[in-house]
């Protein structure tokens, strides 16, 4: 029996990503019924969509060091979209699933069995997606935004309409350095007032400058307020579900990931209070 090396975290949420935008086509009773089924552990079944899957999935290959459950799952998935939805709900799963698994060098074939690349054929991402990539890396790299910028310049962010994508996946980001750094077991934009919110006289998990005068104290909290409602634009605060994209323009593109080279470098130079 072939044993299929676990997917790498980064393209597990990209997946959980392309299951979120598959919402019309697979009800969440029935996700859960395919997650079971598949031989995978449903331990967060109240989440959201996305945290539900990849707690699962993640969960999975932790525990049996491969992605075989992963590939039952997706094949049963492709067979009940098929046989309920029908053909073209059927060819809107592979496209949208093959998009990720190409980037980790599998697909699913026509039978929905995961299976290496053919690196023969063309490839998921179109031409102009890498073209739209290369373009915008260019014009990051020539405004000095903060390095990590340049994370949410991968191709695969640029096959849609509009640059929404790019900066979401970039406020993905920023939320998870965060939650590094500041040692917070908790998800989506929370995270901001847990990280540097504080009740006088108490000290926030993370500083932003010395923390001493009422200007320090009056910059943090205008820090947070800000890092907040740049979170919350892209993800809701409740559900922690990523908002529907809009058709965003490269100008609106580079003024929020200018906010956002700002959040980053005033992270980075964060520190705990003794």
């Amino acid at each position: 029996m072939t044993i299929i090396p676990s997917l790498e975290p980064t393209y597990l949420t990209m997946l959980c990503d392309a299951f979120v935008s598959m919402e019309d086509m697979l009800t969440d009773n029935e996700l859960g019924a395919l997650i079971v089924s598949s031989g995978i552990q449903d331990i967060n079944h109240h989440a959201t969509r996305h945290r539900r899957l990849l707690t699962a999935i993640t969960n999975d290959q932790d525990h049996y060091r491969c992605a075989d459950n992963l590939s039952t799952f997706l094949q049963r998935t492709g067979y009940h979209i098929r046989k309920s939805r029908g053909d073209n709900a059927y060819k809107r799963f592979l496209k949208e699933v093959n998009q990720v698994l190409s980037f980790a060098g599998y697909e699913l074939n026509g039978d929905a069995k995961l299976k290496d690349l053919d690196k023969t054929k063309t490839t998921y991402v179109p031409p102009e997606a890498e073209e739209r990539s290369q373009e915008f890396r260019r014009i990051v790299k020539q405004q000095k935004l903060h390095p990590d910028i340049e994370l949410a310049c991968r191709a695969e962010y640029f096959v849609e309409k509009g640059y929404h994508r790019a900066v979401r996946e970039n406020m993905r980001f920023l939320l998870e350095k965060i939650k590094a750094k500041a040692v917070i077991g908790v998800d989506g934009p929370e995270i901001a007032e847990r990280a540097f919110a504080f009740a006088w006289p108490g000290k926030p998990a993370l500083a932003i400058n010395g923390f001493k005068t009422e200007r320090d104290l009056a910059e943090q909290f205008t820090f947070m307020c800000m890092l907040k409602a740049f979170f919350i634009m892209f993800q809701d605060e409740q559900t922690r579900a990523y908002r529907a994209e809009w058709d965003m323009s490269m100008e609106d593109a580079m003024n929020l990931l200018n906010l956002a080279s700002y959040f980053h470098r005033k992270v980075d130079k964060s520190k705990k209070i003794v």
